[in-house]
């Protein structure tokens, strides 16, 4: 019976340093001014096609279509997860996270806290290489 609490315990305590640790990343990433990273966005391709930024970074990414009304829309859980419990992107505002406008750029705030690879696409149809127009985002440690 005491081992079996014993665990219990170890586990919610784990469970909320776990917490507390990303709070803490979050926290910091608020008082610090945004990373820009400018994504230009053209029939078929974004570039850069890779981007790399460090866990508790705060990022803005300024997406602007070169050619046609594109956007990205970003994975919020890193490649291979599998805890859909706690998002990897934290984006200030969710619901622009895909959302494109014609003749506005996209403009995604979001802290990078956890790290992995997270698979980026054009969020608007935009012909028969649609598909191919993709990229990633990868959070260093």
């Amino acid at each position: 019976m005491h081992r079996t609490m014993g665990w219990a315990l170890t586990m919610v305590l784990l469970a909320v340093a776990a917490v507390g640790a990303v709070m803490a990343t979050i926290a910091s990433a608020q008082t610090s001014a945004p990373r820009v990273i400018e994504v230009s966005a053209k029939k078929y391709e974004f570039a850069p096609t890779e981007i790399h930024v460090k866990k508790g970074e705060r990022v803005e990414l300024r997406v602007h279509s070169v050619d046609e009304t594109h956007g990205i829309k970003i994975d919020v859980y890193p490649e291979g997860a599998k805890d859909k419990k706690a998002q990897g992107l934290l984006f200030d505002h969710p619901e622009a996270n895909g959302k494109v406008e014609k003749n506005v750029d996209q403009a995604l705030d979001f802290v990078a806290a956890e790290p992995g690879t997270y698979d980026f696409k054009c969020a608007k149809l935009c012909g028969m290489g649609h598909r191919r127009m993709q990229g990633k985002l990868v959070v260093e440690p």
